[in-house]
């Protein structure tokens, strides 16, 4: 349901003394005839932002909404950010709750979400649901934004309160792209729904469901952690019209050595397997392999990015061999680094259970740059390849810290330091090309997220504030 705005956009000269005025559990403004165009300021450094200036932004601010009730999340959407909050009602949840750790676009309850222009701030649509929660995705490879919506039937006395739920998608526009229900016989991923515990997938639009001809052991691809709160993302299931999934490759009487196989979702037909496509000189045959011998990483446009076995060890962590690949063929474009990470267990492939190795990994596409982390030794550590050319930037050193990579943009990438119990924490911002530290001991919220263009946007307390690419 579209309304007006609740809350002003504020050009960057007058956002110091705005802030006097504001705390973090301040409510914005409202105004009849909607937010006016945020101009950019050469105000104060980072006009007011906690902590100064972002690397790889500019030290003035183009435009900001000021701080709601129970704080704000902030999506990059192409040429757009969405900002989510809970509305004038929402309230910070108690310490302890379920809630309490959760950012705020993920927390139970009402939820206004604003798609504003990138870079001017202007307000293209506004979308509120009574109890939703609000996630990053894809739909056919453009970036949008997918609402969770919650229904409750009330109790009549004998049953139970029931709920459902339903996720809608959204452009950068504020445009809803579809609706699918969110539950056990659904998956959604990049617009296209899983259905028959993945046997079927058909357009989220609306379309036939056409048989999958990989089979229902569908592989997700890789992802990085939520900056927020340093949680694990769950990777899509597909991506660039195109879906992943394992088959026993048959190498032997006794083994279960898993091969990828890609499925074109339009057709639910094989596309390619790992055995058809351009494999690197060290990565080693199936045949040598005792688990999964190939996982898809990351999806970029028209390439896929592969991680190779290169010893085809049963558990334990080996080198894995990275190359960029032609998603529609297979064909080897690439050849990349190695990535230390954990091998499969060939008990747990024969159990369809294992998700090993897992890689975190994020791109930078004003550089083409993709820095990967993998376990080595018990510890997260980054390597930064040029997508083109293969050729590795750098790579950690086994006595620095781990780095686990969240976001990039605009020549810097963020990642967490240190590692505790079922997290991750102390952000720091690299050079994407050198590895030079550019900034640390900074909260998680000041990492951004970044427009298509190259402006950045980060949530914090005192509201959400965006600049130009530095």
């Amino acid at each position: 349901m579209g309304s007006t705005a609740r809350t002003v956009l504020v050009p960057a000269a007058t956002v110091v003394t705005l802030l006097a005025g504001l705390t973090a559990c301040g409510s914005g403004s409202s105004s009849p005839d909607g937010p006016s165009e945020a101009k950019s300021s050469s105000s104060p450094r980072a006009a007011g932002l906690p902590g100064g200036p972002i690397p790889g932004l500019a030290k003035a601010l183009s435009w900001t909404v000021p701080a709601t009730p129970g704080g704000a999340s902030v999506f990059a959407l192409g040429d757009a950010f969405a900002v989510v909050s809970g509305g004038p009602k929402a309230t910070r949840p108690a310490s302890g709750t379920a809630d309490a750790d959760a950012p705020p676009a993920e927390r139970a309850g009402a939820k206004v979400v604003q798609f504003r222009d990138a870079g001017t701030g202007r307000l293209r649509a506004t979308v509120e649901r009574d109890d939703a929660r609000v996630y990053a995705t894809t739909w056919h490879g453009a970036p949008s934004l997918r609402v969770d919506v919650v229904s409750t039937k009330a109790s009549d006395g004998m049953t139970s309160d029931r709920s459902s739920t339903v996720s809608e998608v959204y452009d950068a526009r504020g445009g809803k792209l579809g609706s699918v229900p969110d539950d056990k016989d659904h998956e959604l991923s990049d617009g296209w729904v899983a259905t028959d515990g993945g046997g079927k997938v058909a357009p989220a639009e609306g379309g036939e469901a056409k048989s999958f001809e990989g089979g229902k052991e569908l592989r997700s691809l890789q992802a990085p952690r939520n900056p927020e709160k340093g949680r694990e993302l769950p990777g899509p299931r597909f991506g660039g019209g195109y879906g992943f999934s394992r088959e026993e490759a048959k190498t032997g009487p006794y083994s279960h050595t898993k091969r990828l196989v890609v499925t074109e979702l339009s057709t639910g037909r094989k596309a390619w397997t790992s055995s058809e496509a351009g494999r690197p000189d060290k990565a080693i045959p199936e045949d040598r392999s005792k688990a999964t011998n190939v996982v898809p990483v990351t999806v970029l446009g028209d390439r896929v990015v592969l991680a190779w076995q290169t010893e085809g060890k049963d558990g334990g962590t080996e080198p894995w061999l990275l190359s960029v690949n032609d998603l529609r063929t297979g064909r080897l474009l690439t050849t990349g680094p190695v990535v230390r990470a954990a091998a499969s267990d060939n008990m747990a492939e024969i159990m369809q259970s294992d998700d090993k190795p897992v890689f975190y990994v994020t791109h930078d596409p004003s550089t083409d740059v993709l820095t990967v982390s993998g376990e080595r030794d018990s510890k997260w550590q980054a390597t930064a390849w040029d997508l083109k050319s293969g050729k590795q930037l750098w790579t950690q050193a086994d006595d620095e810290n781990l780095f686990a990579p969240v976001a990039s943009g605009n020549g810097v990438v963020y990642g967490f330091t240190d590692r505790y119990v079922q997290d991750f924490s102390k952000p720091i911002a690299v050079d994407v090309k050198t590895k030079k530290v550019l900034a640390r001991g900074f909260e998680a919220d000041r990492i951004p997220v970044f427009s298509a263009d190259g402006h950045g946007a980060v949530a914090v307390d005192q509201g959400v504030f965006v600049f130009a690419k530095g």
